[in-house]
């Protein structure tokens, strides 16, 4: 197969539907069309700017949701704060205005790299940038502050209606939310022993390893949540022994998550009953599986007993537990190396020196259509040369497809159109192409794009736009930015995939030798919850680091990989080691 048969291979299979994609893309378009008829109603100019960053949104349900829009809305409005106090107190002349714009891209890129909260600071740079850029149009004071209210009324209109909408629409029965998610985790289960059960000695961690372990982090705070929400609302709906089995599995969930990193060849017949285990508990008209042998590992054989438990309860029942201790929440604002290690610093230097000479040469060439050079060195310019790269070519693919669709649309489609009907109707179908590709498991970025590129040309404002320049503008300004950064990023200051993976295995041996068994809960949920980001991330960089060319290509490509089995060898040893102070703890 050749090189081109593979990419588009790879972009037919990104673009292949799963369960939920169809329901969870219309769900966004809705989103999107019913903020655009909101804005236009209010007569709220600037949503052209706010509905592509709908598509940024976590939706996986109403709280994580509201979490993100108040993340977003509030790095906008306090960057937009921040603009006016900086303007008003230097009088806003142009070397005050250039000095801003210098510390506003260093302590953007610095908190991006070095906080939890990345999404809040990427917003803070970007809207803080827009609020300072107007600047340099010359218009009025009062113009201008009020253009950047407006843009802060029209992303809170996008960002409220997207929390809406996902709020009416959730699950509107917790009983069978709670059901379907705890099918969801032996489903889970079963496909990864299987998996094990097949192919014992693979090297690394597999993508339902991965998996298991995200699920295992986020706990079962999910499921009590939905627990106490149908004792409340629908005790009669209740299961027998929920509450036990939900303990039971999670503690299946952290057992297997270390049986992943063991390399047994004895171990397949085990992990071939526990997915049989798992399959009689989905469907109890199969037949019970034998236990696994005397001679299987005894992890093995300890999850085996913990499903057989498990559907035990589910078929005597159980008087429901509720002496078992509460998950100990802790959050760390700053990672572990935030201070200690340069990184975070030198990125931030990068980014800025970038987003400078970007800067300087739009405002040279009086060009303010070709901005979104700046908007592309904070969008995409990530710790490693890697997934930078990848990032780059999927905006610039977006933007292209983008811009293309909306000078079609308003060469074609505009002049023919005559009702807000047919706007949405036009506009609808762009948000679902957007919004299906945005659910890809790796090009997601692109829909973001498309819908971005889309917006900006011909929803300027309230009329039929007229000007194909702002998609051609666009286009130009995201080409000048991918160059400053392969200039600054990979000739002159690069970091390589490896760089960052190393990082990443260097933060896990940490937390792996400071899991004690005297650390704290809160201390321990707060390493588990950085290794477990950690081991999200090293799947993410070991994926773009296909995308690092360069000199010393295929020798990049092996250490990642060896950095990365380094990782997961790590993060072994740090499960074990958290496992063993968990069960020293008293209680």
């Amino acid at each position: 197969m050749s090189r081109f048969e593979r990419i588009f291979s790879t972009i037919r299979s990104e673009l292949q539907s799963y369960p939920g994609r169809m329901s969870g893309s219309l769900q966004d378009t809705l989103c999107m069309v019913t903020a655009l008829v909101l804005a236009d109603t209010l007569r709220v100019p600037g949503i052209g700017l706010a509905l592509a960053l709908i598509l940024l949104l976590q939706r996986e349900s109403p709280g994580i949701t509201l979490l993100h829009t108040v993340q977003m809305f509030g790095g906008a409005a306090t960057a937009s704060l921040a603009c006016f106090v900086w303007v008003q107190v230097t009088d806003g002349t142009e070397v005050f205005r250039f000095i801003g714009f210098l510390l506003l891209v260093f302590f953007a890129g610095f908190c991006m790299t070095a906080t939890r909260v990345p999404l809040f600071f990427t917003i803070f740079g970007f809207y803080g940038f827009v609020a300072l850029s107007a600047w340099d149009t010359h218009h009025s004071a009062n113009a201008i502050v009020t253009a950047t209210l407006y843009n802060l009324a029209s992303l809170a209109l996008a960002l409220g209606t997207a929390s809406a909408v996902n709020f009416l629409l959730r699950t509107r029965h917790p009983a069978d939310a709670l059901a379907e998610e705890l099918r969801k985790r032996i489903r889970l289960l079963a496909n990864f022993h299987r998996e094990q059960a097949v192919m014992p000695r693979k090297a690394g961690m597999s993508a339902l390893h991965h998996q298991l372990v995200q699920y295992s982090h986020a706990g079962d705070l999910k499921l009590n949540e939905l627990y106490e929400e149908v004792r409340s609302r629908f005790p009669r709906r209740m299961p027998p022994g929920v509450h036990f089995r939900i303990g039971v599995l999670a503690r299946a969930m952290e057992q297997s998550i270390l049986a992943g990193f063991d390399s047994d060849a004895n171990a397949a017949d085990a992990h071939l009953r526990i997915a049989e285990q798992c399959d009689f508990i989905l469907d109890q008209n199969l037949k019970r599986p034998a236990p696994p042998s005397e001679d299987a590992p005894e992890r093995l054989r300890g999850i085996f007993t913990e499903l057989n438990l498990y559907c035990s309860v589910a078929q005597e029942g159980v008087t429901i537990r509720h002496d078992a201790p509460a998950p100990a929440r802790s959050f760390r604002f700053f990672h572990s190396d935030a201070f200690t290690s340069p990184d975070a610093a030198l990125y931030a230097l990068k980014l800025t020196l970038s987003a400078s000479i970007c800067y300087v040469i739009y405002n040279a060439v009086a060009w303010p259509g070709i901005l979104t050079c700046v908007v592309t060195v904070l969008f995409t310019g990530l710790t490693s040369t890697g997934a930078m790269k990848q990032k780059q070519l999927y905006r610039l693919f977006g933007a292209a497809i983008g811009g293309a669709l909306a000078i079609l649309v308003e060469s074609l489609l505009f002049p023919n159109m005559d009702s807000v009907t047919s706007l949405v109707l036009v506009t609808g179908s762009v948000c679902l192409l957007s919004a299906w590709v945005s659910r890809s498991p790796r090009i997601g970025y692109t829909g973001v794009q498309i819908a971005f590129a889309f917006f900006i040309t011909d929803l300027a404002g309230f009329g039929a736009a007229s000007q194909i320049a702002p998609a051609r503008d666009r286009v130009i300004g995201i080409a000048l930015g991918i160059l400053v950064m392969w200039f600054v990023f990979d000739q002159i200051w690069p970091v390589r995939t490896s760089h960052a993976l190393e990082a990443i295995r260097n933060r896990v041996v940490h937390n792996a030798n400071a899991m004690t068994t005297s650390a704290k809960a809160s201390k321990m949920a707060a390493m588990r919850a950085e290794v477990s980001a950690d081991l999200a991330t090293m799947q993410t960089l070991l994926q773009s680091a296909w995308f690092d060319f360069g000199k010393g290509y295929r020798e990049e490509l092996v250490r990642s990989s060896r950095l990365g089995r380094e990782t997961e060898a790590a993060a072994a040893r740090f499960y074990s080691n958290m496992q063993e102070a968990v069960e020293s703890h008293p209680g």
